[in-house]
């Protein structure tokens, strides 16, 4: 070792020649050699599939991220009588969900993106989990559209006067403009995994060039 670098191994070379007045001479020649080798770092064998970005399947992906962002920038920009900034304990399980399935969600891009699901983590049952997952969140959110739909007429409130927002009066409230927009978002989500779900069933076009 020298410099912490690695010492060349040396390779000694041998061979005999004869002089013009016949007498002959030993050669030994002395060689070092030297490698290099490049290290390359190569994410789901050194393929990217940009073709899923600007398939319907990740466009969708992308869409249902961007808008569960705004289905939580919507139920906490109101502050009401509720136990989390006045989130009510129904919105606390829809920011959970929600929070859940944006993770969720963004491993699936991430994974198709870089081709996990054909090199690295082949292992896993990506096509299975993508139809579940879809079908539960369509679910779950179509739920979560109808209470959070309830919430934004302000009729649970026993003093109105709590509420956060702004707007009609509805059964001596006043209707949460926030939460009413967060509702219609929470049902586009559901029919965004809906058709999410029902194109993880088909036959992937944007994996036909790594076939």
């Amino acid at each position: 070792m020298s410099g912490g670098g690695i010492i060349p191994p040396r390779r000694s070379e041998t061979y005999t020649t004869q002089e013009p007045d016949g007498t002959f001479v030993t050669h030994t020649t002395t060689v070092r050699e030297k490698y290099k080798e490049d290290n390359v770092l190569a994410i789901g064998g050194g393929r990217i599939n940009d073709r899923y970005c600007c398939s319907p399947e990740g466009i969708l992906r992308i869409i249902e991220i961007i808008v569960g962002l705004i289905i939580i920038s919507l139920i906490t920009s109101v502050f009401g009588p509720g136990p989390f900034k006045g989130i009510l304990f129904g919105q606390t399980i829809i920011l959970i969900f929600t929070g859940i399935a944006f993770c969720f969600t963004f491993m699936l891009l991430v994974g198709y993106f870089f081709n996990l699901h054909r090199t690295h983590l082949d292992f896993f049952p990506w096509r299975v989990f993508d139809i579940f997952f879809s079908i539960i969140c369509a679910i779950f959110f179509l739920i979560f559209c109808i209470l959070e739909a309830y919430y934004s007429t302000g009729a649970w409130s026993n003093n109105c006067n709590d509420i956060g927002g702004d707007g009609f009066i509805h059964n001596g409230c006043r209707m949460i403009y926030e939460w009413l927009f967060a509702a219609f978002f929470l049902f586009l989500l559901c029919l965004l995994y809906a058709a999410s779900a029902f194109l993880a069933r088909r036959k992937r076009n944007f994996d036909d060039d790594f076939e």
